[in-house]
């Protein structure tokens, strides 16, 4: 028997490994308590780089769970509260 994944699938499994490492959930966890942070903020409060920071948002951007917009020369980050997928994440975190 042959088994395969659904293009929904593939997009959990991707969630599940980007979350699975311990720096990118910390960040999960602080856009979700706060609605919109800023890469510096983030590097801050983790106490790692600015640039380790945006490397693990590449990672958020290509499965889609958050926005950036730029505030002068800052970038920040909000979770896409409007995607379906992104507040299935929500509630699997919040359990």
């Amino acid at each position: 028997m042959k088994v395969s994944t659904t293009a929904k699938e593939n997009k959990l499994i991707q969630a599940m490994q980007l979350l699975g490492d311990h720096t990118r959930f910390k960040i999960f966890k602080l856009l979700l308590a706060k609605d919109d942070l800023c890469v510096s903020e983030i590097a801050d409060q983790l106490d790692i780089s600015v640039s380790a920071v945006s490397q693990h948002f590449r990672n958020f951007e290509l499965i889609g769970i958050v926005e950036k917009r730029r505030v002068g020369q800052r970038i920040c980050y909000q979770l896409k509260s409007d995607e379906h997928f992104t507040a299935t994440l929500v509630k699997l975190t919040k359990e």
